[in-house]
């Protein structure tokens, strides 16, 4: 899988970490896009003419218009003496779009289909507790820290609570336990034990740390550490103030980690 994500990582963190759109979006473009060339060709035209007389059944007719209310496109209809269905013709906001040209169209697609998506993608966030550090971020992008290493994938667990730790993998490996078998404290292992409290790390965690002050300082580190994330999200990159350095630093704890 992208990234080297295990089987349950949600879709939504692979498409805003890759910058990827649906492929529903695209189909809305080229479907939209395709109605608009439609409408300007000429009426002599044999594309425009097929399209005309195939109007009243036609299915795609029916999903253009559909693809259009997602977008919140208007439509004007253009009445027609003998038709037994009037056809229609996009329009934007306030009833714009008679005037525009493709190229015009083109781009207002384009900017409505990436606000539809962009809503679809946070509105599908809503409710997952994986998500509660990932929701955070404001559009789906590719991120420059993924470089193809095995630290970056553990990076990528990390951010959407995806990593293989005992609190996911207890389910199905015979004879394990939710509990951290790492250390004695008998608390569930999940990401945040494993960062931040396990004491088999210990040594890592404190050349984590040490970037982590030279960074932000201890004061504004210790002020992070009582908020609802323990300084999670900094630490992965999906603070405002993502840091580079703490960055690397954190794909290099979770290696030395993983392999100790």
């Amino acid at each position: 899988m992208a990234l080297g994500a295990p089987k349950w990582t949600s879709a939504e963190a692979l498409r805003g970490d890759l910058g990827w759109s649906l492929f529903s979006e695209r189909m809305v473009k080229a479907v939209l896009n395709y109605k608009v060339r439609i409408e300007r060709m000429e009426n002599k035209s044999w594309v425009k003419r097929i399209f005309e007389w195939n109007l009243s059944e036609s299915l795609w007719e029916k999903i253009c218009w559909g693809h259009a209310r997602k977008l919140k496109i208007q439509k004007t209809v253009c009445v027609r003496i003998g038709r037994t269905m009037d056809d229609w013709l996009l329009r934007g906001h306030g009833g714009k779009g008679m005037e525009w040209d493709c190229n015009k169209w083109k781009k207002e697609i384009e900017k409505l289909t990436k606000e539809y998506g962009l809503n679809k993608w946070q509105h599908s966030m809503n409710g997952k507790t994986t998500l509660t550090w990932y929701a955070s971020k404001n559009v789906p992008r590719f991120e420059v820290f993924y470089d193809g290493s095995f630290g970056s994938q553990l990076l990528f667990a990390v951010r959407c609570k995806a990593l293989s730790v005992n609190r996911h993998t207890w389910r199905w490996n015979e004879g394990t336990t939710r509990l951290c078998l790492q250390c004695n404290r008998g608390v569930v292992e999940i990401v945040e034990h494993l960062v931040l409290e396990c004491s088999k790390y210990e040594q890592e965690r404190e050349s984590l740390m040490d970037v982590v002050h030279e960074q932000c300082g201890e004061n504004k580190w210790n002020a992070r550490c009582v908020e609802e994330d323990s300084g999670m999200r900094y630490l992965v990159g999906l603070d405002e103030e993502c840091n580079m350095t703490v960055v690397d630093a954190m794909k290099d704890f979770l290696v030395y980690a993983w392999n100790k």
